[in-house]
Protein backbone atom coordinates (compact mmCIF):
# COMPACT_ATOMS: atom_id res chain seq x y z
CA UNK A 1 0.00 0.00 0.00
CA UNK A 2 2.75 2.45 0.77
CA UNK A 3 4.66 1.15 -2.37
CA UNK A 4 1.45 2.53 -4.40
CA UNK A 5 0.70 5.64 -2.40
CA UNK A 6 4.63 6.95 -3.61
CA UNK A 7 4.09 5.86 -6.88
CA UNK A 8 0.86 7.86 -7.18
CA UNK A 9 2.68 10.86 -5.56
CA UNK A 10 5.44 10.67 -7.84
CA UNK A 11 3.00 10.41 -10.86
CA UNK A 12 0.88 13.65 -9.66
CA UNK A 13 4.38 15.42 -9.04
CA UNK A 14 5.64 15.27 -12.89
CA UNK A 15 2.47 15.83 -14.04
CA UNK A 16 2.49 19.46 -12.32
CA UNK A 17 5.70 19.83 -13.65
CA UNK A 18 4.39 19.14 -17.23
CA UNK A 19 0.91 21.00 -16.63
CA UNK A 20 1.41 23.50 -14.74
CA UNK A 21 -0.91 26.15 -14.88
CA UNK A 22 0.54 28.97 -17.64
CA UNK A 23 0.40 31.80 -15.26
CA UNK A 24 3.35 30.06 -13.21
CA UNK A 25 5.08 29.28 -16.08
CA UNK A 26 5.02 32.76 -17.55
CA UNK A 27 6.27 34.99 -14.37
CA UNK A 28 8.67 32.49 -13.32
CA UNK A 29 10.19 30.41 -16.70
CA UNK A 30 9.63 33.07 -19.62
CA UNK A 31 9.60 37.18 -18.12
CA UNK A 32 12.46 37.62 -21.07
CA UNK A 33 9.99 36.47 -23.43
CA UNK A 34 7.25 38.29 -22.63
CA UNK A 35 9.51 41.29 -22.34
CA UNK A 36 11.00 41.69 -26.05
CA UNK A 37 8.95 39.61 -27.75
CA UNK A 38 5.64 40.78 -29.74
CA UNK A 39 5.65 44.02 -31.93
CA UNK A 40 7.22 47.55 -31.25
CA UNK A 41 5.15 50.82 -33.18
CA UNK A 42 2.99 48.36 -34.79
CA UNK A 43 5.89 46.44 -36.74
CA UNK A 44 8.25 43.06 -35.80
CA UNK A 45 11.60 45.00 -34.52
CA UNK A 46 14.03 42.67 -36.47
CA UNK A 47 12.74 44.20 -39.52
CA UNK A 48 11.93 47.78 -38.35
CA UNK A 49 15.48 48.60 -38.66
CA UNK A 50 15.79 47.64 -42.73
CA UNK A 51 12.97 49.00 -42.63
CA UNK A 52 13.64 52.79 -41.88
CA UNK A 53 16.64 51.88 -43.62
CA UNK A 54 14.90 51.37 -47.23
CA UNK A 55 12.59 54.06 -46.71
CA UNK A 56 15.03 56.38 -46.26
CA UNK A 57 18.52 55.76 -48.03
CA UNK A 58 17.21 57.43 -51.27
CA UNK A 59 16.97 60.76 -49.99
CA UNK A 60 20.64 60.26 -48.26
CA UNK A 61 22.99 61.78 -50.70
CA UNK A 62 27.15 61.37 -50.44
CA UNK A 63 28.89 65.13 -51.11
CA UNK A 64 31.86 66.01 -53.00
CA UNK A 65 33.39 69.06 -52.17
CA UNK A 66 36.46 70.60 -54.21
CA UNK A 67 38.90 73.49 -53.01
CA UNK A 68 41.34 74.38 -55.82
CA UNK A 69 44.30 75.25 -53.81
CA UNK A 70 47.07 77.54 -55.31
CA UNK A 71 50.91 77.29 -53.89
CA UNK A 72 54.17 79.37 -54.59
CA UNK A 73 57.00 76.98 -55.84
CA UNK A 74 60.45 77.69 -56.94
CA UNK A 75 61.00 76.87 -60.55
CA UNK A 76 64.48 74.81 -60.20
CA UNK A 77 65.45 72.44 -57.22
CA UNK A 78 68.65 70.57 -57.12
CA UNK A 79 69.12 67.10 -55.84
CA UNK A 80 72.77 67.21 -54.51
CA UNK A 81 73.18 70.29 -53.41
CA UNK A 82 73.05 74.17 -54.20
CA UNK A 83 76.25 75.30 -56.37
CA UNK A 84 75.40 79.00 -55.36
CA UNK A 85 75.55 77.54 -52.08
CA UNK A 86 78.71 75.76 -52.78
CA UNK A 87 80.81 78.86 -54.68
CA UNK A 88 79.34 81.63 -52.93
CA UNK A 89 77.78 80.95 -49.87
CA UNK A 90 74.52 81.57 -50.05
CA UNK A 91 72.07 81.23 -52.73
CA UNK A 92 69.53 83.38 -54.75
CA UNK A 93 66.22 83.35 -54.17
CA UNK A 94 64.56 81.07 -57.31
CA UNK A 95 61.79 81.93 -59.49
CA UNK A 96 58.75 81.71 -58.43
CA UNK A 97 55.77 80.15 -59.58
CA UNK A 98 52.10 79.52 -59.05
CA UNK A 99 50.43 75.78 -58.93
CA UNK A 100 47.27 74.94 -58.64
CA UNK A 101 45.65 71.69 -57.35
CA UNK A 102 42.50 70.07 -56.12
CA UNK A 103 41.81 68.86 -52.75
CA UNK A 104 38.27 67.19 -52.61
CA UNK A 105 36.63 66.11 -49.24
CA UNK A 106 33.65 63.73 -49.05
CA UNK A 107 30.58 64.19 -46.31
CA UNK A 108 27.09 63.25 -46.25
CA UNK A 109 23.64 65.04 -46.69
CA UNK A 110 19.97 64.28 -46.27
CA UNK A 111 17.59 65.68 -48.86
CA UNK A 112 14.75 67.68 -47.43
CA UNK A 113 12.56 68.75 -50.31
CA UNK A 114 11.82 67.46 -53.78
CA UNK A 115 12.59 69.91 -55.70
CA UNK A 116 16.63 69.27 -54.75
CA UNK A 117 17.49 71.00 -51.35
CA UNK A 118 20.12 69.17 -49.44
CA UNK A 119 21.07 69.60 -45.96
CA UNK A 120 24.59 69.11 -44.78
CA UNK A 121 27.50 70.35 -42.34
CA UNK A 122 28.65 73.94 -42.69
CA UNK A 123 32.13 72.34 -42.55
CA UNK A 124 31.59 69.79 -45.12
CA UNK A 125 31.00 72.40 -47.69
CA UNK A 126 33.04 75.43 -46.22
CA UNK A 127 35.74 76.82 -48.90
CA UNK A 128 34.46 74.59 -51.79
CA UNK A 129 35.06 76.01 -55.13
CA UNK A 130 33.20 72.92 -56.87
CA UNK A 131 30.08 70.35 -55.10
CA UNK A 132 28.37 67.75 -56.30
CA UNK A 133 26.00 65.97 -54.96
CA UNK A 134 25.96 62.02 -55.70
CA UNK A 135 23.42 59.31 -55.67
CA UNK A 136 23.81 55.43 -55.65
CA UNK A 137 21.83 53.96 -57.92
CA UNK A 138 22.47 49.97 -58.21
CA UNK A 139 26.10 49.66 -59.54
CA UNK A 140 26.67 53.25 -60.71
CA UNK A 141 26.53 56.79 -59.43
CA UNK A 142 24.28 59.66 -60.69
CA UNK A 143 26.51 62.80 -59.99
CA UNK A 144 24.88 66.39 -59.81
CA UNK A 145 26.21 69.88 -59.37
CA UNK A 146 25.35 71.59 -56.52
CA UNK A 147 25.27 75.21 -55.21
CA UNK A 148 25.49 76.77 -51.13
CA UNK A 149 22.23 78.72 -51.48
CA UNK A 150 22.76 79.25 -46.93
CA UNK A 151 25.25 78.64 -44.50
CA UNK A 152 24.99 78.84 -40.60
CA UNK A 153 28.50 78.22 -39.25
CA UNK A 154 27.12 79.15 -35.66
CA UNK A 155 25.27 76.17 -35.69
CA UNK A 156 27.25 74.13 -38.40
CA UNK A 157 24.58 73.90 -41.10
CA UNK A 158 24.08 74.46 -44.34
CA UNK A 159 21.94 74.08 -47.37
CA UNK A 160 22.99 73.17 -51.03
CA UNK A 161 20.31 73.35 -53.99
CA UNK A 162 20.86 70.53 -57.10
CA UNK A 163 21.17 71.87 -60.03
CA UNK A 164 18.63 69.87 -61.74
CA UNK A 165 14.59 70.34 -62.57
CA UNK A 166 14.06 66.35 -61.31
CA UNK A 167 11.95 65.52 -58.40
CA UNK A 168 13.80 63.82 -55.63
CA UNK A 169 12.91 61.50 -52.75
CA UNK A 170 12.84 63.39 -50.12
CA UNK A 171 12.73 62.83 -46.29
CA UNK A 172 10.45 63.69 -43.21
CA UNK A 173 12.16 65.89 -40.69
CA UNK A 174 10.54 64.96 -37.15
CA UNK A 175 10.51 66.20 -33.67
CA UNK A 176 14.05 66.29 -31.44
CA UNK A 177 12.21 67.24 -28.59
CA UNK A 178 11.10 63.76 -28.06
CA UNK A 179 13.61 61.81 -27.89
CA UNK A 180 14.75 60.76 -24.77
CA UNK A 181 17.80 58.60 -23.33
CA UNK A 182 17.70 55.02 -24.80
CA UNK A 183 15.86 56.03 -27.53
CA UNK A 184 16.48 53.61 -30.91
CA UNK A 185 18.22 56.13 -33.39
CA UNK A 186 19.72 54.94 -37.01
CA UNK A 187 22.60 56.44 -38.67
CA UNK A 188 22.71 57.01 -42.20
CA UNK A 189 25.53 58.40 -44.64
CA UNK A 190 29.03 57.72 -46.15
CA UNK A 191 32.30 56.99 -43.94
CA UNK A 192 35.49 57.04 -45.53
CA UNK A 193 33.75 57.35 -48.69
CA UNK A 194 31.61 54.43 -48.65
CA UNK A 195 27.88 55.53 -49.79
CA UNK A 196 24.60 53.90 -48.42
CA UNK A 197 26.28 52.74 -45.00
CA UNK A 198 23.58 52.11 -42.35
CA UNK A 199 24.56 51.70 -38.59
CA UNK A 200 22.17 52.12 -35.35
CA UNK A 201 22.24 52.54 -31.66
CA UNK A 202 20.66 54.54 -29.02
CA UNK A 203 20.62 58.02 -27.29
CA UNK A 204 23.34 58.26 -24.77
CA UNK A 205 22.62 61.81 -23.63
CA UNK A 206 21.73 65.00 -24.61
CA UNK A 207 24.65 67.46 -24.24
CA UNK A 208 24.14 70.80 -23.47
CA UNK A 209 28.02 71.70 -24.21
CA UNK A 210 30.88 69.43 -25.23
CA UNK A 211 34.79 70.39 -26.56
CA UNK A 212 35.94 68.34 -29.44
CA UNK A 213 38.94 68.94 -31.27
CA UNK A 214 38.75 72.27 -30.11
CA UNK A 215 35.27 72.73 -31.33
CA UNK A 216 32.62 73.93 -28.63
CA UNK A 217 29.28 72.30 -29.69
CA UNK A 218 25.92 73.26 -27.80
CA UNK A 219 22.76 71.07 -27.28
CA UNK A 220 24.28 68.16 -29.09
CA UNK A 221 22.23 64.64 -29.07
CA UNK A 222 24.64 62.03 -27.79
CA UNK A 223 24.25 58.58 -29.58
CA UNK A 224 26.68 54.90 -29.77
CA UNK A 225 25.96 54.64 -33.36
CA UNK A 226 28.85 54.26 -34.78
CA UNK A 227 29.49 57.51 -36.87
CA UNK A 228 33.05 58.05 -38.72
CA UNK A 229 34.83 60.49 -40.46
CA UNK A 230 32.68 61.13 -43.83
CA UNK A 231 29.18 60.47 -41.68
CA UNK A 232 28.76 64.18 -41.40
CA UNK A 233 26.09 65.82 -42.67
CA UNK A 234 24.13 62.47 -42.99
CA UNK A 235 20.72 62.21 -40.98
CA UNK A 236 20.04 60.80 -37.64
CA UNK A 237 16.63 59.22 -37.54
CA UNK A 238 13.49 58.03 -35.52
CA UNK A 239 12.41 54.49 -35.85
CA UNK A 240 9.07 56.18 -37.80
CA UNK A 241 12.01 57.10 -40.41
CA UNK A 242 11.76 60.77 -39.40
CA UNK A 243 15.20 62.91 -39.11
CA UNK A 244 15.89 64.06 -35.90
CA UNK A 245 18.73 65.22 -35.93
CA UNK A 246 21.91 66.26 -38.11
CA UNK A 247 25.13 64.15 -37.82
CA UNK A 248 27.94 66.21 -37.06
CA UNK A 249 30.84 65.26 -34.94
CA UNK A 250 32.41 62.01 -32.88
CA UNK A 251 34.54 61.51 -29.70
CA UNK A 252 37.45 59.71 -31.20
CA UNK A 253 40.99 60.01 -29.51
CA UNK A 254 41.91 57.08 -32.09
CA UNK A 255 40.87 58.94 -35.27
CA UNK A 256 38.09 56.19 -35.54
CA UNK A 257 34.62 55.28 -34.12
CA UNK A 258 34.70 54.95 -30.17
CA UNK A 259 31.43 54.60 -29.11
CA UNK A 260 30.29 58.46 -28.60
CA UNK A 261 28.82 60.57 -31.76
CA UNK A 262 27.21 63.50 -31.78
CA UNK A 263 24.52 65.31 -33.94
CA UNK A 264 22.64 68.45 -34.23
CA UNK A 265 18.93 68.13 -32.97
CA UNK A 266 16.68 68.76 -36.09
CA UNK A 267 14.28 71.27 -34.10
CA UNK A 268 16.97 74.30 -34.20
CA UNK A 269 18.03 73.10 -37.82
CA UNK A 270 13.90 73.55 -38.57
CA UNK A 271 13.97 77.09 -36.43
CA UNK A 272 16.30 78.49 -39.33
CA UNK A 273 16.15 76.29 -42.47
CA UNK A 274 13.49 79.20 -44.30
CA UNK A 275 16.15 82.16 -43.26
CA UNK A 276 18.93 80.26 -44.29
CA UNK A 277 17.17 79.49 -47.60
CA UNK A 278 15.50 82.87 -48.30
CA UNK A 279 18.80 85.28 -46.77
CA UNK A 280 21.33 82.96 -47.22
CA UNK A 281 22.40 83.58 -43.69
CA UNK A 282 20.91 83.47 -40.37
CA UNK A 283 20.28 87.19 -38.40
CA UNK A 284 20.80 86.67 -34.46
CA UNK A 285 20.60 89.24 -31.88
CA UNK A 286 23.28 90.49 -30.23
CA UNK A 287 23.35 91.55 -26.20
CA UNK A 288 26.98 92.53 -26.21
CA UNK A 289 28.13 90.63 -22.71
CA UNK A 290 30.57 87.81 -22.24
CA UNK A 291 29.46 84.91 -19.41
CA UNK A 292 29.80 82.24 -17.90
CA UNK A 293 27.81 79.27 -16.17
CA UNK A 294 26.51 79.67 -12.86
CA UNK A 295 28.22 77.13 -10.25
CA UNK A 296 27.64 76.86 -6.85
CA UNK A 297 30.23 79.20 -5.25
CA UNK A 298 28.86 82.07 -7.29
CA UNK A 299 24.98 81.17 -6.29
CA UNK A 300 26.27 80.84 -2.58
CA UNK A 301 28.06 84.29 -3.08
CA UNK A 302 25.89 86.19 -5.15
CA UNK A 303 23.09 85.47 -2.77
CA UNK A 304 21.09 83.11 -5.29
CA UNK A 305 18.20 80.52 -3.82
CA UNK A 306 19.12 78.23 -7.44
CA UNK A 307 22.44 77.15 -9.43
CA UNK A 308 21.09 78.96 -12.54
CA UNK A 309 21.12 82.22 -14.69
CA UNK A 310 24.16 83.66 -16.82
CA UNK A 311 27.06 85.98 -14.89
CA UNK A 312 28.40 88.71 -17.37
CA UNK A 313 32.32 88.66 -17.16
CA UNK A 314 32.55 91.57 -19.00
CA UNK A 315 30.06 94.14 -20.72
CA UNK A 316 30.94 94.96 -24.49
CA UNK A 317 31.62 99.07 -24.85
CA UNK A 318 28.92 100.23 -26.91
CA UNK A 319 27.01 97.32 -27.11
CA UNK A 320 22.97 96.99 -26.33
CA UNK A 321 24.17 95.66 -23.03
CA UNK A 322 26.81 98.40 -22.36
CA UNK A 323 23.85 101.33 -22.96
CA UNK A 324 20.98 99.65 -21.24
CA UNK A 325 23.41 99.53 -17.88
CA UNK A 326 24.44 95.72 -17.34
CA UNK A 327 27.41 95.74 -15.21
CA UNK A 328 29.94 92.90 -14.83
CA UNK A 329 28.79 90.56 -11.76
CA UNK A 330 25.52 90.96 -13.09
CA UNK A 331 23.43 87.40 -13.20
CA UNK A 332 21.14 87.50 -16.09
CA UNK A 333 18.16 85.21 -15.17
CA UNK A 334 15.27 85.96 -17.02
CA UNK A 335 14.77 87.38 -20.57
CA UNK A 336 10.85 88.38 -20.97
CA UNK A 337 9.46 86.21 -18.60
CA UNK A 338 11.51 83.50 -19.84
CA UNK A 339 13.80 81.06 -17.05
CA UNK A 340 18.08 81.60 -18.06
CA UNK A 341 18.97 78.18 -17.40
CA UNK A 342 22.46 78.75 -18.14
CA UNK A 343 24.82 80.87 -20.71
CA UNK A 344 23.83 78.13 -23.33
CA UNK A 345 19.89 79.45 -22.74
CA UNK A 346 20.91 83.00 -22.09
CA UNK A 347 22.51 83.00 -25.98
CA UNK A 348 19.60 80.80 -27.23
CA UNK A 349 17.21 83.22 -26.03
CA UNK A 350 19.12 86.27 -27.81
CA UNK A 351 19.88 84.72 -31.29
CA UNK A 352 16.24 84.52 -30.99
CA UNK A 353 14.96 87.89 -30.75
CA UNK A 354 15.22 90.06 -33.80
CA UNK A 355 17.21 92.64 -34.25
CA UNK A 356 15.76 96.10 -32.91
CA UNK A 357 13.53 93.89 -30.72
CA UNK A 358 13.14 95.66 -26.93
CA UNK A 359 13.63 92.61 -24.22
CA UNK A 360 12.94 92.83 -20.93
CA UNK A 361 15.76 91.35 -19.09
CA UNK A 362 15.76 90.63 -14.90
CA UNK A 363 18.94 90.59 -13.46
CA UNK A 364 20.44 89.61 -9.56
CA UNK A 365 23.09 92.67 -9.06
CA UNK A 366 24.61 93.34 -5.38
CA UNK A 367 21.85 90.68 -4.02
CA UNK A 368 18.61 92.46 -5.33
CA UNK A 369 16.54 92.16 -8.63
CA UNK A 370 16.84 94.61 -10.84
CA UNK A 371 15.55 94.95 -14.08
CA UNK A 372 16.74 96.55 -17.41
CA UNK A 373 15.05 96.74 -20.70
CA UNK A 374 17.49 96.42 -23.53
CA UNK A 375 17.05 96.91 -27.25
CA UNK A 376 18.69 93.94 -29.40
CA UNK A 377 21.12 94.39 -32.28
CA UNK A 378 22.14 92.32 -34.89
CA UNK A 379 24.84 89.75 -34.48
CA UNK A 380 27.96 90.74 -37.18
CA UNK A 381 30.23 87.89 -38.46
CA UNK A 382 31.17 84.35 -37.78
CA UNK A 383 29.45 84.15 -34.72
CA UNK A 384 25.89 84.51 -36.65
CA UNK A 385 29.22 81.17 -31.25
CA UNK A 386 34.89 72.42 3.85
CA UNK A 387 37.44 73.61 5.75
CA UNK A 388 38.55 77.69 6.46
CA UNK A 389 41.11 78.91 3.58
CA UNK A 390 43.91 80.76 5.47
CA UNK A 391 46.62 82.39 4.96
CA UNK A 392 49.70 79.77 5.00
CA UNK A 393 52.90 82.30 5.73
CA UNK A 394 53.96 86.05 5.05
CA UNK A 395 58.19 85.91 4.47
CA UNK A 396 57.76 89.23 3.15
CA UNK A 397 55.32 92.50 3.68
CA UNK A 398 54.55 92.85 -0.08
CA UNK A 399 52.99 89.44 -0.53
CA UNK A 400 50.87 86.54 0.80
CA UNK A 401 49.96 82.94 0.27
CA UNK A 402 46.88 81.19 0.35
CA UNK A 403 45.77 77.78 -0.90
CA UNK A 404 48.50 77.39 -2.95
CA UNK A 405 48.96 80.51 -4.37
CA UNK A 406 51.27 83.41 -3.54
CA UNK A 407 50.84 86.95 -4.79
CA UNK A 408 52.39 90.13 -4.68
CA UNK A 409 51.78 93.97 -4.62
CA UNK A 410 51.88 94.96 -8.16
CA UNK A 411 55.45 97.43 -8.38
CA UNK A 412 56.78 98.75 -11.60
CA UNK A 413 58.83 95.59 -12.01
CA UNK A 414 55.93 93.29 -11.35
CA UNK A 415 53.91 95.32 -14.18
CA UNK A 416 56.69 94.69 -16.64
CA UNK A 417 57.20 91.35 -16.34
CA UNK A 418 53.31 90.08 -16.78
CA UNK A 419 52.58 92.84 -18.69
CA UNK A 420 50.09 94.48 -16.70
CA UNK A 421 48.75 97.71 -17.81
CA UNK A 422 49.39 100.65 -14.94
CA UNK A 423 46.11 101.22 -14.60
CA UNK A 424 44.69 97.85 -13.86
CA UNK A 425 44.75 97.75 -9.62
CA UNK A 426 44.86 94.40 -7.74
CA UNK A 427 47.78 91.91 -6.42
CA UNK A 428 49.33 89.46 -8.69
CA UNK A 429 49.56 86.01 -8.83
CA UNK A 430 53.38 84.93 -8.91
CA UNK A 431 53.50 81.67 -7.89
CA UNK A 432 50.63 78.57 -8.24
CA UNK A 433 51.26 74.89 -6.70
CA UNK A 434 49.52 73.18 -9.55
CA UNK A 435 48.53 70.13 -7.22
CA UNK A 436 46.33 72.85 -5.02
CA UNK A 437 43.18 73.75 -4.90
CA UNK A 438 43.48 77.16 -6.50
CA UNK A 439 45.94 75.46 -8.65
CA UNK A 440 43.04 72.57 -9.94
CA UNK A 441 40.40 75.60 -10.11
CA UNK A 442 42.50 77.21 -12.72
CA UNK A 443 44.34 80.02 -11.11
CA UNK A 444 47.30 80.92 -13.10
CA UNK A 445 51.00 82.96 -13.07
CA UNK A 446 50.07 86.64 -13.27
CA UNK A 447 46.05 86.63 -13.04
CA UNK A 448 45.83 89.71 -10.82
CA UNK A 449 43.36 89.47 -8.17
CA UNK A 450 41.02 92.11 -8.24
CA UNK A 451 38.13 91.10 -5.94
CA UNK A 452 37.37 88.14 -3.63
CA UNK A 453 33.65 87.32 -2.90
CA UNK A 454 32.75 90.46 -4.37
CA UNK A 455 34.93 92.56 -1.73
CA UNK A 456 37.64 94.69 -3.90
CA UNK A 457 41.43 93.84 -3.64
CA UNK A 458 43.52 96.56 -3.98
CA UNK A 459 46.46 95.10 -2.30
CA UNK A 460 48.39 92.93 -0.35
CA UNK A 461 46.19 93.74 3.30
CA UNK A 462 42.90 93.78 1.15
CA UNK A 463 44.08 90.59 0.44
CA UNK A 464 44.82 88.95 3.72
CA UNK A 465 41.80 90.67 5.31
CA UNK A 466 39.47 88.97 2.41
CA UNK A 467 41.14 85.98 2.80
CA UNK A 468 40.56 85.12 6.11
CA UNK A 469 36.97 85.70 5.94
CA UNK A 470 36.61 82.57 3.16
CA UNK A 471 34.92 79.45 4.24
CA UNK A 472 35.83 77.18 1.14
CA UNK A 473 32.02 75.14 2.39
CA UNK A 474 30.28 78.40 1.43
CA UNK A 475 32.52 78.80 -1.44
CA UNK A 476 34.82 81.73 -2.56
CA UNK A 477 34.63 83.77 -6.41
CA UNK A 478 37.77 85.40 -7.44
CA UNK A 479 37.40 88.14 -9.58
CA UNK A 480 40.50 88.33 -11.90
CA UNK A 481 42.40 90.18 -14.70
CA UNK A 482 43.81 87.37 -16.96
CA UNK A 483 45.92 88.64 -20.12
CA UNK A 484 43.82 92.37 -20.09
CA UNK A 485 40.40 90.44 -19.61
CA UNK A 486 38.21 90.17 -16.44
CA UNK A 487 37.25 86.88 -15.45
CA UNK A 488 35.67 85.15 -12.45
CA UNK A 489 37.07 81.92 -10.73
CA UNK A 490 35.63 79.54 -8.62
CA UNK A 491 36.64 77.50 -5.96
CA UNK A 492 34.42 75.60 -3.49
CA UNK A 493 34.90 72.64 -0.89
CA UNK A 494 32.86 69.54 -0.52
Amino acid sequence: MKRLMLFLLVVLGLYGYFERPAFFKRNHYYPAVEAVSGKIAGQDFQNVIAEVSEKTMPAVVNISAVQIIEQQVPMFEFFFGDPFEEFFGGRPEPYQRRRRFRAEATGSGVIISEDGYVLTNEHVVRGASELKVIFKTGDRDVHYNAEVVGRDPATDLAVLKIKSDKKFPAVSLGDSDKLRIGSWVVAIGSPFGLEQTVTCGIVSAIRQKVILENTAYENMIQTDAAINRGNSGGPLLNLNGEVVGINTAIYAPTGVFSGIGFAIPINLAKNILEEMIDKGKVTRGWLGVYIQDVDRAIALQFGLKEQKGALVNKVEPGSPADKAGIERGDIIIEIDGKEVKNTFSLRRLVSEAKPGQTVRLKIVRGRKYVEAAVRITEMQGEESRGARGRIEKEETDGEAEWEGIRVSELSEDIRSVFDIKSGVRGVVVIGVDPGSLAGEAGLMRGDVLQGINQNSVSGIEDFRKAAKKIDLSSGVVFDIIRRGEPLYITIIGE
